[in-house]
């Protein structure tokens, strides 16, 4: 098979990697506000509600984004317009389900999480989640046509509003509250609407055709991946409803800095995982399951040549780490930050293990794997929170995510022959590979040389 470098990674990635770099730079920036402006129960509360919304995009997503990528991908353009209307019928059906849910499961689940106010908070982002509709529409248009441009340009108005309103809010009028927030936060998505029109009217189809059959064949595909992220978004959060349940809204504040410092370091893999979906869907369209392989081992060393030299280096300064995000009031948080670094390194072998159950259409497989260690992930979690505290949890997380490593790297050598220690050469080779992409691009201009 034809070993492609590294130039689709870099062609495509330009644009995904910053709407990721963005997302991830505009949190990181609230947080050195907030952190700074916000009790530490404020923080806690507001970190729960952006731990629910998260819950919902990931969820609303999943039903509908991986199938419209994976038909478009797959079938010639008169079938696009029938796609189309099926994920737009999907989108607004998952939509309001959600926020019917979440109207009548918020006042409990708040008391519970012993988080005053959550409830009022996310009832003023009901409005807000109905915009979630057409913004998740146009970029899932982009995406299915690998088009990053404009997602990214969404992702910027969007964060970038939220962000420059909370800062415009501090300055001229002072102290800032959770209501507050929730408004900005929504302001954020009319703005990233607007923008994603922009740049995916023309992948609309002029008028949209509801047709059964492809909402049967959307709602297929997508149950398994609407399932499994639902059963991946209680994993990774399983951590922060414990430690709310068990300690307090002020120790998910904590425990919510550390885990913000590990996104920026589990970034690349956000990245790729955007990039690979689409291609190994056409990979095994043709049934290239050695192309398939070739991209998972890829992907995966990719990131792991930037996300272990960041992880060494917080681990070694997690003081200064804290220091500069959220001040000296959550100094204790130091330890707990190493412990989340380090159990994020297994996160690239299991995203990408999803990402590539999904595109060769074993989304079933996903769910048995992620459900299972979900459903582990929650006593063991339980268990460590209750011996050993706040750390506990950190500690449960990594039990878990071990697990879900050593299930996912069996499944996929015996499904795909896939190597670890062919994964880890690519890491190695990352670098002399990719400074020669730079360099051919970048450095060496026509007639130089």
């Amino acid at each position: 098979m034809p070993a492609p470098t590294y130039s689709y990674w870099l062609k495509s990635g330009i644009y995904s990697g910053l709407q990721k770099a963005a997302v991830l730079l505009f949190g990181i920036g609230s947080v050195l506000l907030l952190t700074r402006f916000l009790t530490k129960e404020q923080m806690g509360v507001w970190n729960l509600f952006l731990m629910i919304t998260g819950i919902i995009e990931i969820c609303r997503q999943s039903l509908v984004k991986n199938a419209v990528i994976k038909y478009i991908n797959g079938h010639p353009a008169e079938s696009h317009r029938h796609i189309e209307g099926a994920a737009l019928g999907l989108n607004v059906v998952i939509t309001l389900l959600t926020g019917i849910v979440l109207a009548v499961a918020i006042v409990p689940l708040a008391g519970v999480l012993q988080a005053p106010d959550l409830d009022l908070v996310v009832w003023f982002f009901l409005p807000g989640l109905l915009l979630l509709i057409p913004f998740s529409h146009f970029e899932w248009m982009q995406n299915a046509n690998a088009d990053f441009k404009g997602i990214f340009w969404a992702y910027t108005c969007r964060q970038g509003t939220a962000f420059g309103l909370i800062v415009a809010h501090l300055v001229f009028q002072g102290p800032i509250g959770l209501l507050d927030l929730v408004l900005y936060f929504n302001a954020g998505i009319v703005a990233g609407t607007v923008a994603g029109w922009f740049f995916a009217r023309k992948f609309i189809s002029g008028a949209v055709k509801f047709h059964a059959e492809w909402m049967g064949r959307l709602w297929q595909f997508g149950r398994f991946v609407f399932a499994t992220n639902i059963s991946s978004s209680i994993f990774r959060n399983t951590d922060q409803f414990i430690v709310s349940s068990l300690i307090s809204a002020p120790a998910v504040a904590m425990y919510g800095v550390c885990l913000r410092v590990s996104n920026l370091v589990d970034m690349p893999s956000q990245v790729l995982g955007d990039i690979l979906f689409p291609r190994s869907a056409k990979m095994m369209e043709g049934g290239n399951l050695a192309g398939v392989r070739y991209y998972y081992e890829k992907a995966v060393g990719s990131i792991l040549a930037i996300a272990v030299p960041a992880s060494i280096v917080i681990l070694l300064l997690p003081r200064l780490v804290i220091g500069i995000i959220a001040g000296a009031a959550y100094m204790e948080a130091a330890t707990l930050l190493q412990l989340t670094i380090l159990y994020g390194l297994f996160l690239p072998f299991i995203k990408q293990f999803g990402t590539i159950m999904d595109s060769i259409g074993k989304p079933k497989m996903n769910f048995y794997v992620i459900t299972t260690t979900a459903l582990l992930n929650v006593p063991i979690c339980y268990g460590f929170t209750k011996a050993f505290g706040l750390h506990g949890a950190a500690y449960g997380m990594m039990t878990s995510y071990f697990i879900c490593f050593l299930i996912t790297q069996v499944y996929l050598r015996k499904t795909l022959g896939t190597n670890f220690l062919r994964t880890i050469g690519y890491s190695f080779r990352f670098y002399p590979e990719m400074y020669q992409v730079l360099r051919q691009r970048f450095i060496l201009k026509p007639g130089s040389e």
